[in-house]
């Protein structure tokens, strides 16, 4: 992959490891698989981990909006597309686009920003520094917002940060918060229903040894959405805040 192209393709086969258990790649599955996307185009741009790390930053992602038509079943073959859009602020915007065959089932919109590996602060970035080459001709229409959680959560359940929960950052992994959420609902709930609509905040880190207790507004009667968040026990913040949409399958 040459360095200076500007937006990235990669294909996936989806295979039994990658498949939930309606036999289709999942919102987990699928987290993974973008988050694998934009590392790559990174990597071969230029400004991915091992590059950054040498000047003392890593990025994290701090936001991210993901909209699905369809979910693509066992055996199937995707394509992602993935590029940057121009900086705002402290933020490095990403889209993708994710395609089964000529047909577009999917897009997602995620904000990243780079911290300082000593300080865990972000550092300030413009629209040439590592020669981000960003898109301005096209856009995937949404972005990642800010979530306003309702007043009816409640706590669920507690999970303790394990170490197969870490990245190379030794922090949580972001797809791992998603399979968290996903433990919360009830299975007979994964078989009626699938998520349309996937939204995330991340709000603050959580590193080996945390507890997190997830709070949910969902409920038997759920139909449409549910939104999620969780507390970090060892220092009382909030860690994430999610929103997913359903649909009958």
């Amino acid at each position: 992959m040459e360095k200076d192209i500007a937006i990235y393709h990669q294909t996936y086969h989806v295979r039994s490891v990658n498949i939930n258990a309606n036999k289709q790649l999942g919102l987990y599955g699928l987290l993974g698989i973008l988050q694998d996307a934009a590392t790559e185009h990174a990597y071969h741009m230029g400004f991915g981990y091992e590059e950054m790390l040498q000047q003392g930053f890593f990025w994290v992602l701090v936001r991210q909006s993901l909209k699905m038509d369809e979910w693509p079943n066992w055996h199937d073959e995707i394509t992602i597309s993935t590029w940057t859009k121009p900086i705002e602020g402290t933020q490095a915007i990403r889209e993708f686009e994710i395609f089964s065959g000529d047909k577009k089932i999917g897009a997602c919109s995620a904000a990243f920003m780079m911290l300082d590996i000593k300080t865990r602060m972000p550092r300030e970035l413009t629209d040439t520094d590592r020669s981000f080459s960003p898109r301005t001709d096209y856009t995937v229409g949404f972005a990642a917002n800010r979530i306003d959680l309702p007043g009816d959560t409640k706590p669920a359940r507690s999970f303790e940060v394990l170490p197969s929960d870490l990245d190379m950052n030794n922090h949580v992994n972001n797809v791992k918060y998603s399979q968290w959420m996903l433990n919360l609902i009830p299975f007979e709930y994964h078989k009626e229903y699938k998520a349309t609509a996937f939204d995330i905040n991340f709000l603050s880190e959580m590193f080996l040894g945390d507890e997190i207790t997830c709070h949910t507004n969902l409920t038997e009667e759920s139909e449409k959405e549910a939104f999620f968040y969780g507390v970090n026990q060892r220092t009382g913040k909030k860690s994430f805040i999610s929103r997913i949409e359903f649909e009958k399958r």
